[in-house]
């Protein structure tokens, strides 16, 4: 059981010692023998054409081949000379591949922004007398800039075109000094060493398809910068942070640590099956499920009024019953099943040739919603319990069958929602495929049951991972993350805390263990930039509704707490009634503000929005100081008095303030309820529309707390 967090080996920490191009001579001269190398050069899809690699530092690069086999690894780059274009060998390396086969190194930093290069691995066999080459992988057309990290939920996920990028628009988003390399949804319980990616060059065919926030993110950066960017974007819609991050960061977390290994021993558990006793499991499960499902039918059926009358039967009189067409639900059907769950009957009148007699036949009846018992001349050939899903089929055996008119009779029952006959085919015919089918779709007769809401046992699954679900506590980390690690990254953008809106408390120790868990996997230098939630869901004016406010200021706290990290506030740019809101510009570029004050130490970026800094009690009122108050602090219109703010004396019964700004960086909040205030709130509502302080450079300030931890 994964209790404690074991020392991590990453591929960081293989990272051997780089050797210059005389040690590759000399080892060559030492060895005088060696076995031919038979496995091929591999390395993982980060590597590959159109690639940005991390400028001003050490290029991490690793992959495998032949044990024992060496390889030249080398950066050119194309140059101009009087003579035309030539390759010039700018960097050289050489590397022993390990005795697992497996091999990394570090390439020395590169600060040439301007130039394509081309990376070459070649694997040698050292012969005595010289060597011979047995693979080689190249990349071409690389560029040397700065590499980000993409991560989140749908937010991020969100693309260019499903924010509805006009084509006009996209049209000039020919960047191809922008590169985007997409992490595919792949789940695994084990840290990966790759995924199936690769890059792609900005230009009005790809960039639809690219995150919408991490695009403008790029963007800003390029245009300041002027360097290539590239972008890993990994990232899945309706996903919790927990996935994220490595379970061996979560399990070495008091609050995580049981629930961790309860899930690794889960996982364990599962790795440690064979196929023999998975089948046995399954066996013993459907053993039991199907007496339960016995049981089930016999209590359904007790009392109702089929059974009792032998509505089964081929010769009884349904003259009185009801004509209903097939497939279909019998609320749309019929006004007066429209809320009726239970037992409803159905039969229908079939005519068998003369040549399927005593000929085995296959009796089709699609989809029902949820269970059947179905019967043919009286015996019943099929049960089917608690299964919307699955297509009926049912054999009828040649004993049973006789030529002339028969009787299908279907006993359906749904204890919930929509009952009926879903779809697919409805139809009888011989088993072994010869002759047209006879269809069953149109017109049946119908009877009402017994009335039940008992929904029966649960049916019987394959064993399965516990881990592998996109909620699964380090999963989407073992398997979108790690194959990305340890490439060369200036930082991380995340956007993501929907799914996880309801546990804040929980975030506020997740976040940055997140954050930890990928400067692990990265390096200590990673900077990381966190979009705080958008407003959402129906206004409302309680001062303190909370709610998602209580998320944000997790984020917040992260922001303000965790070195090299920076946060874009985002309440003024949400949608009530769509989580999903649609000025992805403005949330990258939020970030990207970020970056270049803070990161590239662009003095004139603005890196933040205004944010809380101290409280002073002014008699019957309380003075808010922020930082990042960018020329001045303001509301929408440029005016003094603000909105948004709730103010709370003693009692702690918060009521909506009056707010005004007296200094540049300062505001003063008040209320003739509250003759002494003790705390203030600001935007503490899911969707904050009242929230009413920006900066002069039109950012809005950060919902906070006083009263807060």
């Amino acid at each position: 059981m994964l209790l404690m967090k074991p020392r991590r080996r990453s591929k960081r920490d293989n990272v051997a010692m780089t050797i210059n191009r005389t040690n590759l001579v000399a080892l060559a001269a030492l060895l005088t023998a060696g076995s031919a190398a038979n496995a091929d050069i591999t390395m993982p899809s980060v590597f590959s054409d159109h690639m940005v690699i991390q400028r001003g530092m050490p290029i991490d690069i690793w992959g495998t081949a032949e044990p024992g086999s060496w390889l030249e690894i080398r950066l050119e780059v194309s140059q101009e000379t009087e003579r035309g274009t030539t390759s010039v060998k700018f960097r050289r390396y050489a590397q022993e591949v390990a005795a697992n086969g497996t091999w990394a190194t570090k390439l020395a930093p590169i600060e040439d922004t301007d130039k394509t290069w081309t990376l070459n691995v070649s694997e040698y066999d050292l012969k005595p007398g010289g060597r011979e080459k047995t693979s080689e992988m190249t990349f071409d057309d690389i560029l040397v800039g700065e590499v980000w990290l993409c991560g989140g939920q749908s937010n991020m996920e969100w693309t260019l075109d499903q924010v509805r990028t006009a084509p006009g628009v996209k049209a000039k988003m020919n960047r191809p000094e922008i590169r985007l390399i997409k992490a595919p949804h792949v789940l695994a319980t084990e840290p990966q060493d790759d995924i199936t990616a690769e890059w792609q060059v900005c230009t009005p065919e790809t960039v639809g398809g690219w995150s919408a926030v991490g695009y403008h993110f790029g963007a800003m950066l390029q245009d300041e910068l002027d360097v290539p960017i590239g972008l890993i974007s990994s990232n899945w819609g309706g996903t919790r942070i927990e996935p994220w991050i490595e379970r061996a960061d979560l399990a070495a977390h008091p609050r995580f640590a049981e629930r961790t290994a309860k899930l690794q021993a889960g996982i364990d558990a599962y790795n440690a099956m064979d196929d023999a006793t998975r089948r046995r499991i399954v066996d013993e499960a459907n053993q039991n499920y199907e007496s339960k499902a016995k049981d089930y039918w016999r209590k359904v059926l007790n009392g109702d009024p089929g059974m009792e009358n032998g509505w089964m039967s081929v010769d009884i009189d349904d003259s009185g019953w009801g004509t209903m067409d097939l497939p279909g639900n019998w609320e749309n059907r019929e006004p007066s099943l429209k809320t009726y769950d239970g037992t409803v009957w159905f039969r229908r009148t079939v005519n068998i040739p003369a040549d399927w007699a005593g000929k085995d036949l296959v009796l089709e009846l699609g989809r029902i919603d949820d269970s059947d018992r179905t019967w043919f001349e009286g015996t019943l050939v099929g049960s089917t319990t608690n299964l919307h899903t699955g297509n009926r089929a049912y054999t009828i055996p040649a004993r049973l069958v006789e030529a002339g008119r028969t009787q299908v009779t279907v006993c359906a029952l749904d204890p919930h929602g929509g009952g009926g006959f879903s779809g697919g085919t409805m139809e009888l015919r011989r088993a072994d495929g010869t002759g047209p089918a006879v269809a069953l779709d149109g017109p049946w007769k119908w009877h009402g049951g017994r009335a039940t809401t008992d929904p029966g046992p649960a049916r019987v699954t394959a064993p399965v991972n516990p881990g592998m679900t996109p909620q699964s506590p380090g999963t989407l980390h073992d398997a979108m993350i790690a194959p990305f690690v340890p490439y060369t990254l200036r930082g991380a953008i995340w956007y993501q805390g929907e799914s996880n809106s309801g546990q804040p408390d929980e975030y506020r120790e997740l976040m940055p263990l997140l954050i930890e868990s990928w400067r692990e996997d990265f390096g200590e230098h990673l900077a990381f930039g966190i979009v705080q939630l958008a407003a959402f869901k129906a206004v409302s004016e309680d001062p303190v509704e909370g709610g998602w406010a209580f998320l944000r200021d997790a984020q917040l706290e992260a922001a303000r707490t965790v070195p090299n990290t920076g946060i874009a506030i985002t309440t003024d740019v949400g949608n009530a009634t769509d989580i999903h809101p649609r000025n992805k510009k403005a949330v990258g570029e939020r970030l990207g503000g970020w970056a270049l004050h803070d990161v590239y130490a662009v003095d004139d970026a603005i890196p933040s929005s205004p944010i809380h800094r101290e409280t002073t009690l002014d008699g019957d009122g309380i003075i808010l100081h922020f930082d990042h108050a960018h020329g001045g602090l303001a509301n929408r219109a440029g005016g003094e008095d603000v909105d948004g703010f709730a103010i709370a004396g003693e009692d702690g019964r918060f009521v909506w303030a009056e707010a005004r700004v007296i200094a540049p960086d300062a505001v003063r909040v008040w209320s003739t309820d509250v003759p002494e205030p003790r705390n203030v709130r600001f935007g503490w509502q899911n969707n904050p529309v009242r929230a009413d302080l920006f900066s002069g450079a039109g950012l809005p300030a950060s919902p906070f707390r006083t009263d807060g931890p």
